[in-house]
């Protein structure tokens, strides 16, 4: 007895022990936050601008303007993503017609602060202000958000008025997909960073894409499938086959989902790279 008591005290001690590191580094398991900062290449048609947040935090921000007719994409990336890194694919996006307006979280290449989720909503926010005080409409406005992104991504569209919402790989809530991949953990008593989507996408107006590969194991399908059920705004929900949580660009992201959906909402944009005359 008293050796069981033992090896029951240690495994005790060990799942306490466990714990408690879960809730004191939390942060570093949900943001991977690259500092780096990078410039577009010469020639882009990319500057980088800078959005000062309600809270004090400075923002850095890739930007490039749309074609006419073509609306204006406010990217909020996931929580490894990073502006520099994937300037091909915001070149490519630009390249089709619209304008670009690609947001580094806050701690995030060249970004000041610490990430969370007060402040991911507040950056979501600057963002989206900065474009409506450079002019844009906000009917021209499309929200288009990956992963984590599509926490933020969500509150801003219950919150404010634009075109549309594009909801890449996103999830229920933070907490729900926290107690999926570590069902050992009390992760609902634990999470300070909850990412209530479910609680939030109700109150969204704006038509909604939500698109998810059939392969993803990081944040499975099942996911949106409930945001689908739980909004009440037109959704239109496309399966990637053979898509993992990485690879839906590859899996035909924008020529199968995202440029067909927003055709219908811009008929005036080609949704193609100009052809050069010679």
């Amino acid at each position: 007895m008293r050796f069981a008591a033992l090896i029951f005290g240690l495994a005790a001690a060990g799942y306490l022990a466990v714990t408690a590191l879960a809730w004191a580094f939390q942060e570093r398991m949900i943001y991977f936050a690259n500092p780096a900062e990078g410039s577009p290449p010469d020639g882009s048609p990319f500057t980088v601008i800078h959005i000062d947040t309600a809270d004090g935090e400075t923002l850095v921000a890739w930007r490039a303007p749309a074609r006419p007719g073509c609306p204006t994409l406010l990217l909020l990336h996931g929580n490894a993503g990073h502006v520099p890194s994937t300037g091909w694919l915001y070149s490519e996006l630009n390249e089709a017609g619209p304008g670009v307006l690609a947001l580094s979280w806050r701690g995030y290449a060249g970004s000041t602060g610490r990430p969370n989720e007060a402040g991911l909503h507040t950056d979501a926010e600057a963002g989206f202000r900065a474009l409506r005080e450079e002019g844009v409409a906000a009917d021209d406005i499309v929200v288009a958000g990956f992963s984590l992104g599509s926490g933020p991504a969500v509150r801003l569209a219950a919150e404010h008025d634009f075109n549309a919402l594009i909801l890449e790989a996103p999830f229920l809530s933070l907490e729900a997909l926290a107690a999926e991949h570590m069902p050992f953990l009390p992760v609902r008593l634990l999470l300070r960073d909850r990412f209530r989507s479910d609680r939030m996408i109700g109150a969204v107006t704006m038509p909604i894409l939500m698109v998810h590969g059939t392969e993803d194991t990081t944040v499975p399908p099942h996911h949106s499938a409930r945001l689908e059920a739980l909004a009440s705004a037109q959704v239109t929900r496309v399966l990637l086959d053979g898509a993992s949580h990485n690879t839906l660009v590859l899996g035909g992201l924008y020529e199968t989902a995202v440029w067909p959906f927003l055709s219908n909402r811009f008929p005036d944009c080609r949704f193609a790279a100009e052809e050069v005359e010679v």
